[in-house]
């Protein structure tokens, strides 16, 4: 059996949210859960990082020190799609 790649979630800290940051995260693990582990943006040995901010202002891009992983930085409900195809395609190309 294949490893899961590793996804660190960074949230931002959530004062003015547009959408379910939380619930979002949540669908993608829901339906990528065979290809990936979800941890906390902190964990060690990290493959990925997932910025997840509430706003166009993307604060949980701020001071990021993951910047030598492939990262993606998500601000609406509307990044869910590409979100998914960025990881299944790092996956597959075996990028990461």
């Amino acid at each position: 059996m294949r490893t899961r790649r590793k996804v660190g979630i960074k949230y931002c800290g959530g004062c003015n949210p547009s959408y379910e940051r939380v619930e979002m995260i949540q669908q993608v693990q829901s339906l990528l859960k065979d290809q990936f582990t979800f941890s906390i943006h902190g964990q060690q040995d990290l493959d990925i990082m997932v910025l997840v901010s509430g706003c166009p202002r993307a604060c949980a891009n701020k001071n990021s020190n993951h910047l030598e992983l492939p990262s993606r930085s998500i601000v609406g409900e509307s990044d869910f799609k590409s979100l998914i195809d960025w990881l299944v395609g790092l996956d597959k190309k075996g990028d990461i």
